[in-house]
């Protein structure tokens, strides 16, 4: 049920997800992706380039996205079969050596992952989605701890992915940010905070947002 984004930097083409009465992607984006989908989170931008060249040359995965972000990092990210990116990630984290800030495999994404992975993500207005009456903004250290989180997140309860940042004009680090009833968001919350570990910086949960902030949490 994730909604298109509005990006200000080139991403990965989108996948369809769960139907949303609110927001449906167009017919161009119904090609299914994956399953698999691994992430490396390089420390330099040459190293990035390099650890990317090492992965594709080592399986036939396909390159989704290598590209630099804030703080002076490096997103390299594959989609493919389980074997392929399982292969293409290790190749790639040897590659990086020391260089590696984080990485995450995951052998089946949620449907609701794909179109992160254009990050920046401004969802439209979801003031009117009666079923959004709790909200979840998860902050991480890592591009990779995000995903990693949001993948938990929506495998554990039945929530919205809304807002999507990775790096940009944040130093580094990342957030996301979930709508769904108040049971579903404090579960979706314990899992996302189970699965980013030491990478967490916080996580927020709103029982009620505010009418100025609901449908649109940052302006």
């Amino acid at each position: 049920m994730s909604r298109a984004a509005d990006n200000d930097e080139s991403g990965p083409a989108r996948r369809k997800v769960r139907n949303d009465p609110a927001a449906k992607l167009p017919p161009a984006d119904t090609a299914l992706r994956g399953p698999a989908l691994g992430v490396l989170e390089v420390a330099t931008i040459g190293r990035g380039v390099v650890v990317a060249d090492a992965a594709l040359k080592r399986a036939p995965a396909v390159l989704l996205s290598s590209r630099a972000v804030s703080g002076g990092k490096h997103l390299v990210m594959l989609e493919g079969g389980v074997a392929e990116v399982d292969e293409a990630i290790a190749a790639g984290v040897l590659a990086a050596g020391d260089l590696l800030l984080d990485r995450v495999m995951l052998a089946a994404a949620d449907d609701q992952v794909w179109p992160m992975l254009g990050a920046p993500v401004t969802p439209l207005d979801w003031d009117g989605d009666r079923g959004a009456e709790a909200v979840a903004i998860l902050e991480t250290r890592t591009v990779c701890a995000a995903i990693a989180a949001a993948d938990a997140a929506c495998k554990a309860a039945e929530v919205v992915v809304r807002d999507v940042r990775f790096a940009v004009d944040l130093a580094g680090k990342a957030y996301f940010t979930l709508t769904g009833t108040l049971d579903a968001i404090e579960a979706a919350a314990d899992a996302a905070r189970q699965a980013a570990g030491d990478r967490l910086v916080g996580a927020e949960l709103i029982a009620q947002p505010a009418p100025e902030l609901r449908g649109r949490l940052f302006r």
